[in-house]
């Protein structure tokens, strides 16, 4: 198996192409492809969007057009720059066939922060990347691991492709352990707790969301839930308790940072793991915390120290966490087994890592 990093950038291919570019979708997305367009001085030829989403509007001085009109005018030699993510088969589909037809590329921009992974940041951070992925237990990881980076240098989907089940994956490497108590970071509507409790039994559940509108749905799926003790808690996982203005969508872009324009601001309780633990006995703490896991471990220490637990933490939000939250966790924990796995997603998001003891 060969791993290997590639030696090109798309936003360095973009400054030299000559085809007409067009932006595939809106929305927040687009916004930061935009912005790096600009720092790379690439023009955008136009916008378009799918069926149901074009209306009669502009996008940053673009006039929003549907696809086949695009194709009538400029034919398939052209750029398409996806800007949204999914993981629905029909959606996946369609951009596959888009793929097929065009030269479509999914220009990597940071979820919640951190600069751009474009050459410049690469080769300032090549030996830690390099070094990173000689601390993973098999080559699966280390395979997913140069996928990672080198999808983010090119936006090309043949890096997105090993991908695997979810449940199989927590089955694989936690299923020969007992699981006493585990805390779910970022539990969202209860659908992490499920895949868990199918995959590794635990007998409870911490599950922990900042959501106002989601952590009602969480509690409903708790008291449905008989398959294990599901105890929902309403809080932002953080390096201190208190409170925090958090944005709340009920969706993806939820969060601290307000990445979300059509959410409404709340306030809600901010509490540390070791705050919401107590001193119990901890087997697994799982983080998709919307690019405050690095927050979120400044909290657990304690826990961790005491617990040894095993850990799954979201590696996807900011730029740094390919390599960073990776390296904390084996500094945490140097004895345990370090593991990728990923679900099927586009873009290359529901990265994450495993630390098995």
């Amino acid at each position: 198996m060969t791993m290997e990093f590639v030696n090109t950038s798309l936003w360095d291919e973009l400054a030299a192409e000559t085809r007409p570019i067009f932006l595939y979708g809106t929305g927040n997305g687009g916004d930061k492809i935009l912005a790096a367009l600009e720092k790379y001085n690439v023009s955008l030829t136009g916008v378009f969007a799918s069926d149901g989403f074009v209306r009669d509007r502009y996008f940053h001085g673009h006039h929003v057009r549907a696809y086949p009109d695009v194709v009538a005018e400029c034919g398939d030699d052209i750029v398409v720059l996806l800007a949204f993510g999914t993981t629905l088969d029909s959606v996946k589909e369609f951009i596959f066939s888009l793929d097929r037809k065009h030269d479509l590329r999914i220009p990597d921009v940071p979820l919640y922060g951190g600069e751009l992974f474009d050459m410049e940041y690469f080769l300032n951070h090549r030996d830690i990347l390099t070094e990173t992925a000689e601390l993973f237990a098999d080559d699966v990881s280390r395979k997913l691991f140069y996928d990672a980076v080198n999808f983010r240098l090119t936006g090309k989907t043949e890096y997105l492709t090993d991908t695997g089940d979810a449940v199989q994956s927590l089955a694989e490497l936690f299923g020969c352990q007992k699981i006493g108590t585990m805390l779910d970071g970022g539990a969202f509507k209860g659908d992490s707790a499920a895949e868990f409790i199918e995959g590794v039994h635990p007998e409870r559940i911490l599950a922990v969301e900042a959501d106002p509108k989601t952590f009602v749905k969480l509690s409903a799926y708790a008291e449905s839930e008989q398959r294990a003790d599901v105890v929902p808690v309403h809080a932002a996982l953080f390096d201190r308790d208190g409170e925090m203005d958090y944005v709340s969508s009920g969706s993806r872009g939820s969060g601290k940072n307000g990445q979300n324009h059509r959410a409404d601001g709340k306030t809600v309780p901010m509490r540390t793991i070791d705050t919401i633990c107590g001193g119990m006995d901890i087997d697994l703490i799982k983080l998709d915390v919307e690019g405050a896991e690095d927050s979120a471990l400044d909290g657990s220490r304690e826990t961790i120290l005491r617990c040894a637990p095993n850990m799954a933490v979201s590696l996807y939000h900011r730029t740094d966490d390919l390599y960073a939250l990776v390296n904390r966790i084996h500094g945490m924990l140097p004895e345990h087994r370090l593991y990728l796995r990923r679900v099927p997603c586009i873009p290359m998001w529901d990265l994450n890592l495993f630390a098995a003891r």
